[in-house]
């Protein structure tokens, strides 16, 4: 039986991010893995290719609050005391085949694993095309790669493909701030609100993340094996000190002030 390969961490955000590049190299060799990390935070992570104007850096620098880079697309989410998870698999897996198809797998393991732990989220019965102009809040957007709680964006996805390896990600919100994110993102806290919603009340990151875990596991039909994160290597950590990839650095713990004042 193949082995799923899980890592669990609770940071720093910078060298969670940093892994994937790690996972998406193994994962090109033949070896899969998931890992599963929860920031205390404030984090705020844009998408790969998303626009840095999209944040209020200076109030961010100023709260010491980091603001980093994901290797996948997608646009911008604020970690804090949420679930992130990343699977790595080979490019030639059956569930890598087209990015569609890639999401549906996943979500369709997402969705009932929450659901087993009390969680009303569900997938969108008619997901919108996505625009050339996109919301710099992950989830305002409800593609379909989106799960929804009453309507509200609980679970937003994103994927990359390179190496010979793919990864897919996922944020799912245990909780939510709207004032924050009205602040960080410059957007109306009225729209955030309407727009967002937690996929659990109530239920710890480890809870969610270990009914996940034994979601893929099953769906994958291979054996899981718990670890902690390896510390990444010197080439992948080297990319955080980068601008580009961390706008404003990560302090090593994430626990920026968010006083709005």
């Amino acid at each position: 039986m193949t082995e799923l390969a899980v890592w669990r961490s609770t940071g720093p955000a910078s060298h969670d991010l940093a892994f994937e590049a790690e996972m998406l190299e193994v994962a090109a060799a033949g070896r899969p893995s998931l890992a599963v990390a929860s920031w205390p935070g404030p984090v705020v992570v844009l998408g790969y290719g998303q626009p840095v104007e999209d944040v209020d850096l200076g109030w961010c620098r100023e709260r010491s609050i980091p603001v980093l880079r994901r290797l996948s697309g997608g646009t911008g989410v604020i970690h804090r005391g949420d679930l992130s998870l990343s699977l790595a698999l080979p490019a030639e897996h059956p569930w890598a085949h087209g990015v569609v198809g890639l999401y549906d797998r996943f979500l369709d393991v997402l969705q009932p694993a929450l659901a087993s732990l009390g969680s009303p989220v569900d997938r969108l019965e008619a997901p919108a095309r996505a625009t050339r102009v996109r919301s710099p809040v992950c989830f305002f957007d409800q593609l379909a790669d989106t799960l929804a709680v009453g309507g509200r964006k609980a679970v937003g996805c994103s994927q990359t493909r390179r190496r010979g390896g793919v990864l897919i990600h996922a944020a799912v919100l245990l909780g939510l701030e709207p004032a924050l994110y009205a602040r960080v993102f410059r957007v109306d806290r009225g729209i955030v609100e309407g727009s967002l919603a937690p996929a659990l009340t109530g239920v710890g990151w480890a809870t969610a993340a270990e009914a996940l875990v034994d979601g893929f596991a099953r769906a994958l039909r291979w054996s899981a094996a718990l670890r902690p994160r390896p510390r990444p290597g010197p080439v992948a950590l080297a990319v955080y000190d980068r601008e580009r990839w961390a706008p404003v650095p990560d302090d090593g713990i994430g626990s920026g002030s968010t006083e709005l004042e």
